[in-house]
């Protein structure tokens, strides 16, 4: 595992669980405890953990912001996207939430025509509007940005309008981008309103698509999202130490797709 993919690692293990031991992190990413001390000590100077007796434990921010994000595993990103917008067919719904993962999935989809893409993202809506008010180059997709509260950290709608606004849809898929997935968890993330909006995305939709790369398997964020394994599709990449944490989930039922 590279030294990047580790750092990823270790932040979205934090953003979950607050405090981790160093023998959790030999374990989960199968590295020599030399190679633990370093990266911590790495990740400390940077201001982006703080190192306590026996472990590590995270900082005020529970995740790095969005802007930084948005660097972080780009290459993991865009081969889920890519892998998502195959599993997609002209005139389809797709309910999208907001996240750096979907942010490049909107990237993607881009190249698909006559989709109707409902969203609280901002960021999602700006790339795949039509680029004449008319939506002349649009290729017949339509855009739907669901009102709400402005969130300012992420560029995104939320609260009860934005649920209400949900509600009114019947989307044939949901695509959404969690802080972690695990089997004994299920799909979770660190901030409550996004949760209760995957909630309401997959309960208005017939099929549920999770968009996970390898740093956010076996994670566990504080909110969960109300949705059986059956009903899932996880899209994620290729990672030997996330093994026994996919098999965990294909046993419940959970569709896992490796990219």
């Amino acid at each position: 595992m590279l030294q990047e993919d580790r750092f990823a690692r270790i932040q979205s293990l934090l953003s979950a669980a607050g405090r981790l031991s160093t023998e959790h992190l030999i374990q989960d990413m199968q590295v020599s405890r030399e190679t633990v001390r370093q990266d911590l000590l790495a990740l400390e100077s940077m201001g982006l953990v703080r190192r306590v007796h026996g472990g590590v434990a995270g900082v005020t921010q529970q995740e790095p912001p969005f802007v930084q994000r948005q660097a972080m595993r780009v290459a993991e990103k865009r081969a889920i996207a890519k892998a998502a917008v195959k599993r997609l067919q002209p005139g389809q719904m797709v309910f999208i939430d907001a996240g750096t993962t979907t942010a490049i999935l909107a990237e993607e989809l881009s190249l698909l025509s006559h989709l109707v893409v409902v969203t609280n993202s901002i960021t999602v809506a700006l790339k795949l509007a039509p680029s004449e008010p008319n939506g002349g180059h649009g290729k017949g997709r339509r855009v739907i940005l669901l009102g709400g509260d402005t969130n300012p950290e992420i560029p995104s709608t939320y609260g009860e309008v934005t649920l209400n606004e949900i509600r009114r849809y019947r989307a044939d898929v949901a695509m959404v981008s969690p802080v972690g997935i695990s089997a004994e968890d299920g799909v979770t993330f660190a901030n409550e309103h996004e949760a209760s909006l995957a909630t309401a995305m997959v309960a208005q939709s017939s099929s549920f698509c999770v968009l996970a790369d390898d740093s956010k398997i076996g994670v566990r964020g504080r909110y969960a999202v109300a949705a059986t394994p059956e009903t899932q599709t996880l899209l994620t990449n290729t990672s030997t130490p996330n093994a026994a944490a996919l098999a965990a989930l294909r046993a419940q039922g959970v569709q896992v797709v490796e990219v």
